[in-house]
């Protein structure tokens, strides 16, 4: 590995899919730094919308193909990134965590060799309830290779931990959004009947199970409740053909404008992921919303869900049993408007805290700190190829 280099100028960012979400983001890290961002457009019918991308200062933009030549489950690679690398040479390589991709393997490597501090964000172990040897073997050499794995939570951290890899080479990032849309609590009226879905329309999300419980909720204790759906994916047409004899489902598709959200919000009283969640529920914490999901954690889509308070900021219910269990959360929540109001509460704070510092702030303060102390760490190392100050290679020397 050759020396590290001594500032932090500019950072190459590579995103698998760039969504709305993740945006806002990088825009912020480019106030601190000057941003190479690296992605692939998602498929229209993926539910993550287009993209539109502000020109701003200390910016650059590289939209890549993504090579999948043995489908969606292995060995992506997306084209021109590694050459990026070599002609380019960035001061930090921000990665997102996919060991399925042939090209994030590339590039961890490449930036290690270059002595350029690598960085990767992503989920870990987390959802894994074993590992095997090899997914062991392979990430034991992404630590050697990373500054450091900037985890999406402290839950994702304690998995590492728990099986036993080098707490040394993890720090934490709460992940989370942007909205500047918010709805504070003072701004629920109290006697909102809407039941909020926020997220893509795809499998797994099991609004079906809600809609039954809905159903059930609507025709036993008489509670006039509504279900605002927004998003858009591959079960959308199957979703909306199936609630088409209920007119108290509201279908907007994919709406990406966080006012037009925050607006649709304010007609309802909790927001509720019955499947695998990820940032959606700290969307929903945003707009004031009591958050239901299931207790599952390592099944969800992603950690957030961990942040969560069960019974203050809002409720887990119990995967085992669904149907009787989110029916029971629901009902309690719609019956109870002091809890009710307590859990708004909570929710909205719980967001702050996320967000305070924002995530492109965290990501900032890592790189620093965790690329000083990588310095620090290699002076004086010997490496076996480096840069010297004419451009050429040299080997077993200093630059």
């Amino acid at each position: 590995m050759a020396h590290i280099k001594s500032a932090l100028k500019r950072v190459c960012v590579v995103q698998p899919i760039l969504s709305n979400y993740s945006l806002p983001v990088f825009l912020e890290l480019a106030q601190h730094c000057e941003v190479d961002l690296f992605f692939s457009l998602a498929p229209k019918e993926s539910g993550f919308g287009e993209i539109s991308l502000p020109s701003v200062p200390n910016i650059r933009y590289f939209p890549v193909a993504t090579w999948k030549p043995f489908g969606d489950r292995i060995g992506m690679f997306q084209r021109g990134l590694v050459g990026y690398i070599l002609r380019q040479r960035p001061d930090a390589i921000f990665l997102s965590a996919n060991l399925r991709e042939f090209s994030f393997w590339c590039a961890a490597f490449c930036g290690w060799m270059l002595g350029i501090l690598v960085y990767a964000h992503g989920h870990g172990p987390f959802k894994k309830k074993t590992i095997s040897v090899l997914y062991r073997v392979m990430m034991q050499a992404l630590l050697r290779m990373l500054t450091s794995y900037i985890c999406y939570a402290p839950i994702v951290q304690q998995s590492f931990v728990d099986y036993g890899f080098d707490p040394g080479k993890l720090s934490v990032a709460h992940n989370s959004l942007i909205n500047l849309d918010m709805v504070r609590p003072e701004e629920k009226k109290g006697d909102e009947k809407g039941i909020l879905f926020v997220g893509r329309l795809r499998k797994n999300n099991q609004l079906q199970l809600l809609i039954r419980v809905i159903t059930r909720i609507r025709d036993t204790d008489g509670l006039p409740l509504s279900l605002h759906v927004i998003g858009t994916g591959e079960e959308a047409a199957r979703l909306r053909e199936e609630a088409r004899n209920c007119p108290w489902i509201v279908f907007y598709g994919g709406v990406y404008d966080f006012s037009r959200i925050r607006d649709v919000s304010l007609n309802c009283f909790l927001g509720c992921y019955p499947g695998n969640a990820g940032l959606s529920v700290e969307h929903m914490m945003s707009l004031s919303l009591a958050v239901i999901t299931h207790d599952d954690l390592q099944a969800h889509a992603g950690p957030e869900p961990s942040f969560i308070r069960n019974g203050a900021s809002g409720l887990l219910y119990d995967h085992a049993d669904p149907e009787p269990s989110l029916y029971q959360a629901i009902r309690s929540l719609a019956c109870d408007p002091e809890k009710l109001a307590k859990m708004q509460k909570e929710a909205f704070a719980e967001y702050c805290n996320l967000v305070t510092p924002s995530l492109a702030e965290r990501f900032w303060q890592i790189l620093r700190e965790s690329g000083k102390q990588h310095r620090d760490s290699t002076v004086g190392e010997v490496a076996p190829y480096v840069e010297s100050s004419a451009g050429a290679r040299t080997e077993g020397g200093h630059s």
